[in-house]
């Protein structure tokens, strides 16, 4: 089994403390699971050049998304995390979710693939569940990834250094049960496939 992990985040932080976590309990569990921060990857945003991608059912960007379109294709599974930002996920992971339109354009079948959704803000939950809403019903639906657990959690927008804030700032009281809930529930998605 192979989850891939993917972090929309601009900064390290929130997003990545919890991938970590996900990360070492999908290794207890004899899982592969790979990390993809997309800060530290090239991809140029999507031009909207049609005329190319739907004749060629391809990309003319030689980017970093070259090899993560191969990492997104031989995945059994996703994780994806994103910060709110005004009810959006931030640029980077926007411009991620364009360049995926070359599965939808192709009509990729994604039907045996399961996501996570998480995000995580500084807003009430129903604030950020409305970016988390946008991500489940906007890319994952669009493309057929059925989406098996989905959560919101609160964060400080000022980390001062504290890269594991996320688990520490009392404003997710259960934030290691939510997380081991999602995690099992994928891999029991994915081992009923």
């Amino acid at each position: 089994m192979k989850i891939l992990s993917i972090s929309g985040s601009p900064r390290k932080g929130n997003s990545e403390a919890i991938l970590n976590r996900i990360k070492q309990i999908f290794e207890k569990k004899g899982i592969e699971n790979e990390i993809i921060l997309l800060r530290e990857s090239n991809i140029e945003r999507c031009d909207g050049c049609v005329e190319y991608c739907n004749k060629n059912l391809d990309c003319n960007k030689k980017d970093d998304m070259i090899e993560i379109f191969d990492k997104i294709k031989n995945a059994d599974g996703y994780v994806l995390i994103s910060p709110n930002y005004f009810k959006m996920p931030p640029g980077i992971l926007k411009n991620f979710i364009d360049r995926c339109s070359i599965f939808y354009t192709a009509k990729s079948d994604f039907s045996k693939k399961r996501a996570i959704v998480i995000v995580v803000g500084a807003d009430v939950i129903k604030e950020i569940n409305v970016c988390l809403k946008n991500i489940c019903d906007n890319f994952c639906k669009t493309l057929g990834i059925k989406v098996v657990a989905k959560k919101s959690f609160r964060s400080n927008s000022e980390l001062k250094g504290n890269y594991n804030d996320i688990f520490e700032n009392n404003l997710n009281k259960n934030i290691n049960k939510d997380i081991d809930k999602m995690t099992d529930e994928l891999i029991k998605n994915l081992s009923n496939k």
